[in-house]
């Protein structure tokens, strides 16, 4: 992988983090269980991202 794949990994674990907190309300608010909804945008966006790195790794071979 090279350095522009790492930033998109890097930034898609930053925003999976602050969604979290901020969905969650944790070590700002009572904390709240994490809604299905939220789950689901987690699982896209990772999904995503993970696709678009398989695919890249098939255009390269």
């Amino acid at each position: 992988m090279d350095k522009s794949k790492w930033i998109a990994v890097a930034a898609c674990l930053g925003l999976t983090v602050a969604a979290y907190i901020g969905s969650t309300g944790l070590f700002y608010a009572d904390f709240r269980p994490i809604r299905n909804y939220d789950l689901v945008g987690f699982a896209g966006s990772w999904g995503g991202l993970i696709w678009m790195l398989i695919r890249d790794r098939k255009r390269k071979a």
